[in-house]
């Protein structure tokens, strides 16, 4: 499998090297893009979601290994510049995490659920200590498609470089794989690998 080695270059030059790979890779072949840039990697997310490819990701010591897939439906014709985002500057990262397992919160009227984990994933923007990591399994995957009420304050803390991980099986379960605007698509593997190595983990 082609191997696009991008480490120790920063935006743009990741995304075009992407960019430049995907138009040369046939429907249905995939090939390998390695970031050590976190910025460059979260750029890259958007760019392929954009471009309906399908892609997976894996993070090791600092390293962001991204396999993707050419589909029917790639475009890569939007300007790869155009994705060049910095990081948002926040306070710090606590050692606990976030673990979403419904559209919900709590099991009472399911109107006020839907309003209390809104307004949950808001308050978390504005906390002084922001969590390391949100992870989103069954249900919770739907907070991060682009119908969700959440979704700008999702993507503001994908920016603040909080961590957000979606259950692969559960997004394509929903089937809302042409849906998902934030985070990447996680195996189940690394949720529980992450809920393992964290000092906390809050269930809203």
């Amino acid at each position: 499998m082609r191997i696009v080695d991008t480490k120790g270059q920063l935006c743009p030059a990741p995304l075009i090297a992407a960019k430049r790979a995907l138009k040369e890779t046939a429907e249905g072949d995939s090939f390998v893009v390695l970031t050590d840039n976190r910025t460059s990697f979260d750029n890259l997310t958007r760019f392929m979601r954009d471009n309906k490819a399908i892609f997976s990701s894996v993070e090791e010591e600092g390293v962001w290994k991204m396999t993707i897939t050419r589909t029917s439906l790639t475009s890569p014709d939007k300007p790869a510049e155009e994705y060049c985002e910095t990081a948002v500057t926040h306070f710090e990262k606590g050692d606990f995490i976030v673990a979403v397992s419904s559209d919900k919160m709590g099991d009472g009227d399911p109107e006020l659920g839907h309003l209390l984990i809104t307004n949950f994933i808001k308050a978390l923007k504005d906390l002084d200590t922001l969590p390391s990591k949100i992870l989103f399994y069954n249900k919770g995957v739907m907070l991060a498609t682009t119908d969700s009420k959440v979704i700008d304050q999702l993507d503001d803390l994908q920016k603040m470089g909080v961590e957000i991980h979606l259950c692969a099986t559960c997004v394509n379960f929903y089937n809302l794989a042409d849906k998902v605007r934030v985070g990447f698509i996680s195996n189940m593997f690394v949720i529980a690998q992450a809920m393992a190595s964290a000092g906390h983990i809050i269930k809203p």
